[in-house]
Parts: structure tokens; sequence; C-alpha cells
């Protein structure tokens, strides 16, 4: 029996093969790249690398040698990605080409199947190489999973540029029953948490008066951008470039 024949083929009843020209389709006809991480080498469409991330699409307009295979083109001549584990990488494929078909389809909120540390290697990766909405969308799901406290919120927003996560920590810090451990200090800054220690105690102070808790919470949110000042406007000047980027999925609070 011939495949034609064969009941629910994909090919049968299909256009005559002979047509003299076939025209390649403007959006799905998708070229291939290949990286190498560590030991370990990953072929994937193109498409996100050089639409999503004006890094990787600079690099793909660098000229290359016409004596030898273009880089990415084979296992053989892999763009090398240096100062960063598979996994990580991994995490963000997942990202920009999910596999699991079918459980993306049945979940409205998009791709749920990374871990926070998985996040985290989305969020650093795509800062690194300017995938804005997938940064977007990491800042997002580790946000809303609520598996973050203030001290690393406000490391990991120095460290990716995140201005909303640092006034967030910082006011958390400085309205919260519990003074800063040392533990906490050392992580942190001892003058950092010198600072908050301090709109600490004037907001216990204040809470002792007439405050309500709302008006304390919104006063050491605004007391942060003063006591902060340089850094915040820093930090507002660092994350401004990332902002008004759509994300890959939606927002699980939407």
């Amino acid at each position: 029996m011939s495949n034609a024949d064969t009941p629910n083929d994909p090919r049968a009843d299909g256009p005559s093969q002979d047509s003299a020209v076939s025209l390649r389709h403007q959006r799905y006809y998708l070229e291939t790249i290949t990286f190498k991480v560590e030991d370990c080498i990953f072929k994937v469409p193109r498409y996100h690398f050089e639409h999503s991330s004006d890094i990787f699409a600079q690099m793909f307009t660098f000229p290359s040698r016409t004596d030898v295979p273009c880089e990415g083109q084979t296992d053989e001549n892999p763009v090398v990605l240096g100062g960063i584990h598979t996994a990580e990488f991994e995490a963000l494929l997942n990202v920009l080409y999910p596999l699991n078909y079918p459980t993306l389809l049945s979940n409205e909120e998009g791709p749920n199947w990374n871990t926070k540390e998985d996040w985290i290697s989305v969020l650093k990766l795509a800062t690194r190489w300017n995938f804005l909405a997938a940064r977007k969308s990491a800042i997002d799901r580790l946000r809303a999973s609520g598996d973050i406290d203030d001290i690393e919120l406000i490391l990991l927003a120095r460290q990716y540029d995140i201005a909303d996560w640092l006034r967030a920590g910082y006011t958390n810090l400085a309205q919260r029953a519990e003074r800063i451990s040392e533990e906490e200090a050392q992580k942190i800054g001892w003058d950092t948490a010198y600072r908050l220690g301090h709109m600490r105690e004037l907001g216990l102070q204040d809470r002792h008066s007439k405050q309500t808790l709302t008006s304390g919470v919104r006063h050491a949110g605004k007391f942060v951008n003063v006591v902060f000042e340089a850094e915040m406007k820093q930090a507002e000047w660092a994350s401004a470039r990332y902002l008004s980027t759509p994300t890959l999925w939606p927002s699980p609070n939407r």
C-alpha cells in the first residue's frame, strides 16, 4: 500500500509534487541555529534570536569567511556561548521554544514548568542578551510566585536592574516587625542595613502615634526615595531601557 493510500496519512490527497515552482512561505520557513554551551550542542530555530534580541540580531549581521561554513550552521562550527551553564540556556529555550504543546494550550497563563531557579536563569540571560519580552515574563512570574523574600528581591533587583523590586524590598524591610539580622546586613551591605534600620525605628515611632498601618507603609515608600535617592535614580534609569515591552505570555494576575 502506498503512503497516499494509508488512512489519515497527512500526505493523502495533497497537491501534485510535479509543480514547477514552490515558494517558501513568508513566515513558516524557518532557519535554524546551532549553539554550544559548555559541552552541549543545541539546534533551535533562529527566529527569536534574530527578532527578539538586538544583541543576536547584530551578531547575525557580522560578515563571515567564505571558505568555511558559517558559524552556527553545523555541529562542528556552533556559536559558542561562554560564561553560562547548560541548565540556564535550557530554561531560556523553554520560554522561547516550548515543546509541551498540549500543556501550553490548556494553560492560559503560559508556560509554568520552569522552577524558581529556572526563571532566575531566564531573567539572567534575557537581561544579558536583551530578550525584553522574556525578561518581563520572568519578572512577572517570579514576583507572582511569592517565593522571593525581601533580601533576595533586593539582590536580584540590583543585579538585573529592576527598580520596582529594589523599592519594594527596601520598603518592606523598613516597615517589618523584625530587625535586620547580621546575615541579612552582610548580604545587602552594612550601610544599606543601617539606613533601613533607622527608617524602621522612625516607622515604629509613627505607628505608636496617630499613624495608621496603611499610611505608615506609604510613608516608608516615600522615605525610601529620599534616603536612597541616588541609588533609586540610578535604578530607574537602568531599568527604563526594558520598559514598554509586551510579554511572551500573559501575566498570572491578568
